[in-house]
């Protein structure tokens, strides 16, 4: 059990980030978080060290979440409003001048609103490399699939992502033309 708590201490905030990216909702991603330390706690003694912690950790927060999807069956895009409040306090300095905030908030919220709009692989994947920090073979062992799979689906991901950005920011160009 103490390895348990060790382990909570350890990854909770990464899981919980994790499921704040993919959800969107303060509440849901902790509800997800600690279905996914309960699940660890059931299945500890099956971990054989194939994996570090962390992959083994995210492997079960992604079928926590694959779980979550089914049960919701929301195969939509998710609106990601509610955690916007909460990550730009995490990630905005209070030194930052007015107008920096303003476009950084923009910028981010295009790119929430981006994430939202990709398939759930394609989200994990760069939920797990850019934000997670993973490597292209944590992310593959998570999957269940290949590194080289890892790296063609993270590169695809980007350049939905991109091209969603583009799109968004093309649209709020043209609605300040008018």
């Amino acid at each position: 059990m103490d390895r348990v708590r060790e382990l909570y201490q350890l990854y909770k905030e990464p899981i919980f980030r994790y499921f704040l990216r993919m959800t969107g909702d303060w509440e849901e991603a902790g509800e997800l978080t600690q279905e996914v330390f309960f699940q660890a706690c059931l299945s500890l003694y099956r971990f054989r060290n194939e994996a570090s912690l962390k992959t083994w950790l995210f492997s079960i927060s992604r079928n926590v979440y694959l779980k979550h999807l089914q049960k919701e069956k929301r195969n939509k895009a998710i609106v990601f409003e509610e955690a916007q409040v909460a990550l730009e306090e995490i990630t905005t300095g209070a030194t930052d001048a007015p107008d920096e905030i303003v476009i950084f908030r923009e910028e981010q919220a295009r790119v929430r609103q981006g994430l939202a709009q990709l398939p759930e692989t394609a989200r994990t994947v760069i939920v797990l490399k850019e934000y997670e920090q993973l490597s292209y073979e944590e992310i593959a062992k998570i999957c269940g699939q290949s590194v080289n799979w890892a790296r063609v689906n993270f590169f695809r991901a980007k350049k939905q992502l991109g091209q969603i950005y583009r799109e968004l920011e093309d649209g709020i160009n043209e609605l300040k033309r008018m």
